[in-house]
């Protein structure tokens, strides 16, 4: 050994890494039967984990969701389900207790089950089911996983066949109540159109008088009228005159009458007035003859003018009489032609309605017709499921792979871990390592004890390897679809499961 150099210092430490590799390389020859045995091991276990985990095919079909040309042509005029609310409510429908039920019993899964267990089924079975939407291609899959490939594909093509007889049937029947909803209704209308124009018409011929005046009319009658009437009593105040002249015999006769007559018309009219020019001509006459007699109380001219008298106040009551009720009349109007215009009104509203209802009728039969034959958003299998040849679960092959992968990792780590926590002296190397200064070695001579172990390690390392080749041969025939070991591995599952 060179005295105070460091090149036998830094040998070792250049040299560190290749004798650590070499170390393990040694180890793990050393400890090859421990190694083939945990690999095999946990390779066999992933074998039979593969074969014990339960198989579960899937089945799938996909639903192509229409909008039918012609539901554009008849916007506005028919109402159709939009796209976006048949793709909101159909994983609901499709997912709802109601379905999944149906479809069970169609299928008979659902023999001895009730209660509880029928439930389960229910619930296990919606877990199951898978929805999923492709939107630049507009089309559904519905999927189902089962340990039955035939049930799986049976459950989607019974799923996806009652889902759109079951929605269109629903939509057909909507559009039908909807349809017979209107048709009620417009009948109802109708009648309520009839016995509103019945009330106008009878409100009509009850107060058809008033409504027929007009009120400026009536207010100018009204004026004429009180006019008339102004006459009636200045030619009824001329004969009470008259009278009082006679009964108190101060004479005059007709003359006196006549002149007192003329007097008082032109205290009230002009010269020119019709009256007035008649009692002159009738005063001139009078005095032409040289007056007139009878004036005496009981004469022909005192009964004539009696008679007047009563005349013009038969006049006057009547005219008195007409005022009023023309006045009555005016007060009135506005309450009828209120009433009437209320009734009017009544019946337009309800015609208002009647018309929106025979419009929408016409919309319901268009879309009614529509939804029959499946000219709104309709939904077409495109592809049915067919019956699954592989399982979808488990993954056999790469549970495989993966239990010799993880058996060789986790047989190395051990023996790595092993040789940390109970280091052992197992060459010269590690002597240098620790600082010991090594003056020789003896080469180790074989004994019939390490001739033995020797074998032992080659028959752990072929049996390792024979494993090894078995799982990757096993892999690829459940990778190609060989299921010889399917029975074997489902009766070792009944008996365990039976056993517990």
């Amino acid at each position: 050994m060179r005295p105070g150099g460091r090149e036998p210092q830094q040998a070792p430490g250049r040299e560190s890494g290749s004798l650590d590799v070499r170390r393990y390389l040694v180890l793990l020859r050393e400890s090859i039967v421990t190694f083939c045995a945990i690999a095999v091991g946990v390779t066999l276990l992933g074998v039979a984990v593969s074969y014990v985990l339960p198989k579960r095919y899937e089945a799938h079909s996909s639903v192509s969701v229409e909008q039918n040309v012609v539901n554009e042509l008849v916007k506005g005029i028919a109402i159709t389900p939009s796209l976006e609310a048949k793709l909101r409510i159909l994983k609901v429908s499709i997912l709802s207790r109601k379905m999944l039920l149906a479809v069970i019993r169609d299928l008979d899964m659902d023999l001895g089950r009730q209660g509880e267990q029928l439930e389960i089924l229910i619930e296990n079975t919606r877990k199951n089911v898978e929805i999923s939407y492709e939107e630049k291609k507009g089309l559904f899959y519905i999927r189902y996983r089962d340990a039955s490939p035939e049930r799986a594909r049976d459950f989607v093509n019974a799923l996806t066949r009652r889902y759109i007889e079951e929605s269109t049937a629903s939509k057909r029947e909507e559009s039908y109540e909807a349809t017979r909803f209107l048709s009620d209704q417009i009948e109802v209308f109708q009648k309520r159109i009839e016995a509103a124009q019945k009330a106008i018409d009878a409100f009509k011929s009850e107060k058809g008088m008033i409504l027929s005046m007009n009120e400026s009319i009536l207010r100018e009658e009204i004026k004429e009228t009180e006019h008339r009437l102004e006459e009636t009593r200045i030619r009824k105040n001329e004969r009470l005159a008259q009278l009082g002249i006679l009964e108190k015999g101060t004479g005059g006769g007709r003359l006196a009458e006549k002149e007192a007559a003329y007097k008082a018309l032109l205290g009230t009219y002009t010269a020119q007035h019709p009256d007035v020019v008649r009692a002159k001509a009738e005063l001139d006459a009078l005095r032409a003859s040289g007056g007139g007699g009878g004036g005496r109380k009981g004469g022909v001219d005192y009964q004539r003018i009696k008679v007047e008298l009563e005349s013009l106040n038969e006049i006057e009551r009547i005219q008195q009489e007409l005022i009023e009720k023309d006045k009555r009349l005016l007060q009135e109007l506005p309450a009828v032609q209120t009433e009437l215009q209320a009734l009017q009104q009544a019946r337009k509203n309800e015609t208002l309605i009647y018309e929106q209802l025979v419009t929408r009728y016409g919309q319901s039969e268009v879309s009614k017709q529509m939804e029959l034959q499946d000219k709104a958003v309709s939904l077409r299998i495109i592809d049915p499921a067919i019956l699954p040849i592989r399982p979808s679960t488990p993954n056999r092959p790469l549970i495989m792979l993966a239990g010799l992968l993880l058996g060789g990792a986790i047989g190395a780590g051990w023996i790595i871990l092993s040789d940390q926590l109970f280091r052992k002296l197992r060459s010269v190397e590690d002597l240098t390592a620790m600082g010991v200064v090594v003056l020789g070695a003896l080469p180790r001579i074989a004994s019939p004890d390490d001739v033995r172990i020797g074998r032992r390690r080659q028959v752990a390392l072929a049996m390792s390897v024979t494993v090894a080749l078995f799982v990757v041969g096993l892999a690829a025939a459940e990778y190609s679809g060989f299921e010889a070991f399917d029975g074997v591995f489902a009766r070792v599952r009944n008996i365990v499961s039976n056993w517990l």
